[in-house]
């Protein structure tokens, strides 16, 4: 057989080439692998893979821009390029892009141009491209464009499959790696978020005027250092399980509060109680009051209980005094107001008597002496009657409740106003809805409450100029009977709203202002409520709520 060596050394020379040209692309993919997870600055990262590709790859030049925040070029790295580069990367920087990048920004293959000299013209790099191609690549990542890279290469290499797919696999590890330093960018920017937040909630806590404790097992792990630079008032307000500086009053419901946090049977405590600050055996003990938040918690991996609790003294002490203040102004007024109404048939006492000690001087006629002594009586009744109404007020009698249906009551009291109404120019409107269940409550109250209501109404729109009309409707909402009554009215001005409750309080110069108390009184004693609002169209609406169950007065 013939043996043409000539071939035989072509074909080795060939293989050879082949394994260095496998060798050469190891290597790269190598060196710019190492080099993704190592650096982490990119300016010097991209700088690194240009050299690479021109010292390992074999390549004449190599140039990589990256993208900065507003899609504008922040970053240009070049290897094996020199004076001409400079021009170039003016223009990239203000977005004149060369014709090979173009097609990087509307397509993710690889670009290739086999004749640089004729195909970019307007290239300032074109005449150093001589023999040579160029390929142009997107570094692209989860559909984020981070750049372009443009590499110069032999021209018998520009058609090879294989070397277009080791650039494309080589844009896809730089794209990869600009990913991995974004990642790492925001983990350490949620790192120092997270630690000056930290900081700041240490700060908070260690600050705090509150008492903030974690407990396990029923020894104090955690206390905030804060509030012992104030006092230490608080130092063992909460301190399980025995709680000895809390009142004795209240050491049992905390105990049971405590208790049940800890098996599962309440998520969360939220109360007041009062305790000791120096512990049961100091003589003259000081009482103050705390207010408590406690909850469940996981501390290093072991259930906790967080507390949370503030010295609330103060704010019960300037409570308690306005309370005594409130009771002390209601008090005056309802003094005020009894004076008031007595003074009035006292004077006409006194007058009466005036008259009958001169009528009895004189000698005059015994009959004037009769309406006289009649007319006392009448001021003496009258006092009588609004002593009454104020010890109806002060203590009323108690209820006495059966299971009853209102409307049948509140049907037979409206029949007989509704004619006095219908003179008075007003129309009276009745809506009872039939469904309303029965409820516990006295009726005959119930009815002088609405009949209260409505003649509050009729007065208010006595010298009312349009038209009238009084509604009156029942319904059921939730677990109430719902009683309504509004008017067409001028309405209650909403700076005395908060005040028409109060006893005596009133704006007509012939009622007593005890009216409304009486009623208002009369509901809570059903456990009920009474409320006012301004109605729809106009005029004062009253809302009264009485709860379906029994109740214990």
């Amino acid at each position: 057989m013939f043996f043409n060596r000539q071939g035989f050394l072509v074909e080795k020379d060939l293989k050879i080439r082949k394994i260095d040209h496998l060798n050469l692309v190891l290597m790269t993919i190598r060196d710019v692998g190492r080099l993704l997870i190592t650096e982490n600055d990119r300016e010097k990262l991209i700088k690194g893979i240009c050299d690479i590709l021109v010292e390992k790859r074999g390549y004449y030049n190599a140039w990589i821009s990256l993208f900065g925040n507003h899609k504008k070029i922040d970053l240009i790295a070049d290897s094996g390029i020199k004076s001409p580069f400079d021009s170039l990367k003016k223009n990239i920087k203000n977005q004149q892009f060369t014709r090979c990048v173009e097609h990087t920004l509307v397509s993710e293959k690889v670009f290739v141009v086999n004749d640089p000299v004729k195909e970019c013209t307007q290239c300032v790099l074109s005449k150093k491209y001589s023999n040579r191609s160029a390929l142009a690549v997107r570094l692209e990542y989860e559909e984020r464009n981070y750049g372009f890279m443009v590499v110069s290469i032999p021209k018998e290499l520009a058609s090879d499959k294989n070397e277009k797919n080791i650039v494309k696999e080589i844009s896809d590890d730089i794209a990869f790696g600009l990913y991995r330093l974004d990642l790492e960018e925001r983990r350490k920017f949620t790192e120092q978020d997270l630690e000056q937040s930290r900081i700041r909630f240490k700060t908070l806590i260690e600050n705090s005027l509150n008492r903030i404790s974690i407990i396990q097992n029923h020894e104090i792990v955690y206390e905030n250092s804060g509030i012992r630079k104030i006092h230490g008032l608080m130092s063992k307000v909460f301190d399980p399980p025995e709680f000895l500086d809390v009142y004795f009053e209240d050491r049992a419901r905390i105990k049971q509060l405590y208790t049940q946090l800890l098996s599962n049977k309440i998520r969360h405590i939220e109360t007041d109680f009062r305790y000791c600050p120096f512990g049961k055996d100091k003589a003259d003990q000081e009482i103050r009051w705390a207010l408590l938040s406690a909850t469940k918690i996981d501390y290093l991996g072991v259930e906790s209980v967080l507390t949370n609790i503030m010295d609330i003294t103060d704010s019960k002490e300037v409570e308690n005094f306005l309370r005594i203040q409130d009771k002390m102004t209601s008090l005056g007024r309802v003094t005020a107001g009894i004076a008031h109404e007595i003074r009035n048939p006292l004077s006409g006492i006194y007058i009466y008597l005036k008259a009958l000690k001169k009528i009895y001087n004189q000698m005059g006629d015994i009959t004037k002496v009769v309406s006289i002594i009649d007319k006392i009586e009448l001021a003496s009744y009258k006092i009588e009657s609004i002593i009454k109404r104020v010890m109806d007020f002060s203590k009323p009698s108690q209820p006495q409740f059966i299971m009853t249906n209102l409307n049948d009551y509140i049907d037979e009291v409206t029949k007989l106003t509704s004619v006095t109404l219908r003179k008075s120019g007003i129309r009276f409107e009745k809506y009872l809805n039939s469904n309303i269940p029965k409820c516990f409550a006295e009726p005959h109250l119930i009815e002088q409450v609405i009949l209260n209501l409505i003649t509050n109404a009729a007065e208010a729109m006595k010298e009312f100029q349009g038209e009238k009309i009084i509604t009156l409707k029942t319904f059921k909402n939730d677990n109430h009977v719902v009683i309504t009554v509004k008017d067409t009215g001028p309405g209650i001005p909403l700076a005395r709203q908060s005040k028409i409750f109060d006893p005596f309080y009133t704006t007509k110069s012939t009622s007593s202002g005890i009216g409304l108390s009486i009623c208002h009184r009369i509901i809570l004693d059903h456990g009920g409520s009474l409320k006012c609002q301004p109605s729809e169209n106009g005029g004062a609406k009253f809302i009264i709520e009485l709860p379906l169950k029994n109740i214990e007065v």
